[in-house]
């Protein structure tokens, strides 16, 4: 504890002040705790790159996997049972190279030579992970022409097969989770990316564009790159990519895409999604399909596809209408040209970054786009107060105005980021759509013996959406509960893991102190949130001697003097009788009466104050005080309450006194 008086501190913070006092007495006593300004920080976090061994399982991928989430880090993106790149912190590194079916781990460029070894797919994987750790100089690319990339007309659209407002998630297995056509409701948690290219085969159209191996990686590169983008832009949103390969091998289609309007879409993303077996009717639902499968395969909250169109030949990467960049408002696609416009490949990252926004729900703000001000989108129903077009609320770079300068300054305005449910409304850390409410319930109460055992069950209460709909991507990972102020304990899940948004459970511990106790109960959720409200159950337990008639005290272990003074307990008779009496006293000593917070001894529940005489003169050191009850026909408790404490001298502060005189400023 320290103890420095606050006069002294503001005046020995000010020099000049400071030696203008005339002091004439200076005596100060002051006791000092250190304290460890650096307990409370976090781990320092390292990129890495794990590289699976060639003859590894997915079950190892797996275990890799949560070997890195439950040492403090997370994975960022995943290439499904051959790497994956995560943060971790740096101690724990040597532990994850030792975990089975690790081939190497990485941390810094990696010669690609040296991994041939593991097959062309890890080389492939080994080349995106250098273009994240190691990002092309762009001044040494090929110059862009790049200025009116986005200013042209709208290029976001509405899928024409949602469901009227209110239906949207009738889809969902559970009504707090997203369905079926909610697969980018907020950008946060996990997601999972269908990269797919298409080829034509020549069979409609003449085929004249043909990928190549170099235009593929490129690909390839520059989109895990744009998403990376937003993994860094917003930690507390932990963002974690899985990816699903089309592009090593493009899709075929008849049509040779760069030469039609973007309206004849239909015929190359359903060419594209009926040769990987989504046959249905609609290519909305081809998508929708693919879509959610990938969220069932790798067990994401979220999924969406990247379409990218080869354009190598075409004269101004553009399809025949004029559009070459656009995407569907909260999914399920979106669509790029590989030379967009003139932004060319090296400036596909910018693109794919901006078009992301627009699949979690964010608006254009380009003036050519023509979106209100007023206009709302997202999750949280947020307005467009950056938009170029008309006077709004503010005018700050943006990723959703386009062009490559707030890419590369890693800019996105506060409206544009409420729409894609970056927010911290109460400013706990947690953002809006993941601070949800856990609403927890004790249903079974047994007490046998010494063992109590409560259970009920917990859920959690999603962030409520203006718009409707409103639906949860956390998950329950535990309930605890103590006793009175005792420390938490875990219960256990009735099906064996908390991992849903709504778990039954069961507590079971052994406690046998006599008196009146009260146990809480609280869940946990994947997001960090705590039942705010817990749940509460009163334990009663008898004394074998003094039966009902029970005295607490509230003492901690180490008291000054002068709290000796003051010291406050209860008294309460757990059958009903009355409390007449508190008596208490110190190291065996005699037995002197406490008084009555209301004044009289006179209920079954009675709250007291003790006074120990003298207790200014007593000698620091160690000391037992006790408390007893009587009740109203003279019995007189056995098992007195009794507390050992360490007393420490009482601390003295001197002031410094000074003349009357004029301090100088």
């Amino acid at each position: 504890m320290v103890t420095t008086n606050p006069i002294f501190k503001t005046h020995f913070g000010h020099t000049t002040r400071f030696f203008g006092l005339l002091l004439t007495t200076w005596v100060v006593f002051i006791l000092i705790s250190p304290i460890d300004v650096f307990a409370a920080q976090p781990e320092p976090v390292l990129p890495i790159f794990v590289v699976m061994a060639p003859d590894s399982s997915a079950e190892k991928f797996n275990q890799v996997q949560t070997f890195i989430e439950t040492q403090a880090g997370y994975a960022t993106h995943i290439f499904p049972s051959q790497a994956v790149i995560a943060k971790v912190p740096a101690d724990v590194i040597p532990s994850i190279k030792a975990l089975p079916g690790v081939a190497q781990v990485f941390t810094e460029v990696i010669n690609l030579d040296t991994v041939d070894i593991y097959g062309d797919k890890v080389r492939q994987l080994a080349e995106v992970w250098n273009s994240i750790i190691a990002p092309s100089d762009l001044t040494s690319v090929a110059s862009q022409s790049v200025g009116d990339h986005f200013s042209e007309e709208a290029h976001t659209f509405t899928a024409p097969d949602l469901p009227p407002a209110g239906e949207v998630n009738l889809a969902g297995a559970n009504s707090v989770t997203p369905g079926y056509y909610q697969t980018s409701e907020y950008m946060a948690g996990t997601v999972a990316v269908g990269i797919v290219l298409v080829e034509s085969n020549g069979v409609t159209d003449p085929s004249s564009e043909n990928w190549t191996t170099d235009e593929k990686q490129l690909v390839f590169n520059e989109i895990v790159s744009a998403l990376n983008w937003w993994v860094e832009l917003e930690p507390r949103a932990h963002l974690s990519f899985v990816y699903d390969d089309h592009f090593t091998n493009p899709l075929p289609t008849k049509v040779e895409p760069i030469t039609r309007p973007y309206s004849d879409q239909q015929y190359w993303i359903k060419d594209a999604m009926t040769a990987i077996g989504y046959t249905s009717s609609s290519y909305f639902t081809q998508v929708r399909d693919y879509n959610n499968a990938l969220r069932n395969t790798y067990n994401t909250n979220w999924a969406f596809t990247i379409f990218v169109v080869d354009s190598s030949t075409d004269s101004d990467n553009r399809f025949s209408d004029g559009y070459f960049a656009y995407a569907y408002l909260g999914g399920p696609f979106m669509v790029m040209t590989y030379g967009n416009n003139g932004y060319g490949p090296y400036y596909m990252d910018a693109v794919a970054a901006h078009e992301m926004g627009h699949i979690f729900q964010a608006l254009d703000q380009y003036s050519g786009a023509l979106q209100a001000c007023d206009r709302k989108s997202g999750y949280l129903d947020v307005e467009n107060q950056n938009s170029q077009y008309g006077n709004c609320a503010v005018n700050v770079g943006s990723i959703m105005r386009g062009q490559t300068s707030p890419y590369s300054a890693k800019l996105i305005d506060p409206y544009a980021a409420g729409q894609i449910g970056w927010r911290d409304s109460d400013n706990d850390n947690i953002l809006d759509p993941l601070d949800t409410d856990l609403p927890i319930m004790i249903d079974n109460y047994s007490h046998i013996g010494s063992t109590i055992i409560v259970s009920g069950s917990a859920s959690i209460t999603p962030y409520p959406s203006p718009k409707g709909d409103s639906i949860t991507i956390n998950h329950l990972t535990g309930v605890k509960f103590r006793i009175n102020d005792g420390e938490w304990q875990w219960a256990t899940a009735d099906d064996g893991q908390f991992n849903s948004p709504s778990e039954d459970y069961q507590a079971t511990t052994s406690f046998n102190t006599p008196g009146q106790h009260t146990m809480y109960v609280a869940a946990t959720d994947s997001a960090g949130n705590v039942s705010a409200v817990y749940a509460t159950q009163s334990i009663t337990i008898l004394d074998p001697v003094d039966g009902g008639l029970n005295t607490e005290l509230d003492l901690p272990a180490e008291v000054t003097r002068n709290y000796l003074a003051n010291i406050r307990g209860r008294a309460y008779d757990m059958l009903g009788g009355t409390v007449k009496q508190v008596q208490y006293r110190v190291n065996d000593g005699s037995w002197k009466p406490a008084q009555p917070i209301d004044g009289a001894f006179d209920s079954s529940y009675e709250e007291f104050q003790i006074a120990i005489v003298n207790s200014s003169q007593l000698e620091p050191g160690a000391y037992t005080i006790e408390a007893r009850a009587i009740d109203g026909v003279g019995y007189t408790e056995v098992n007195a309450a009794s507390h050992q404490v360490q007393v420490k001298a009482a601390e003295l502060t001197f002031f410094p006194l000074v003349n009357s005189g004029r301090i100088p400023d």
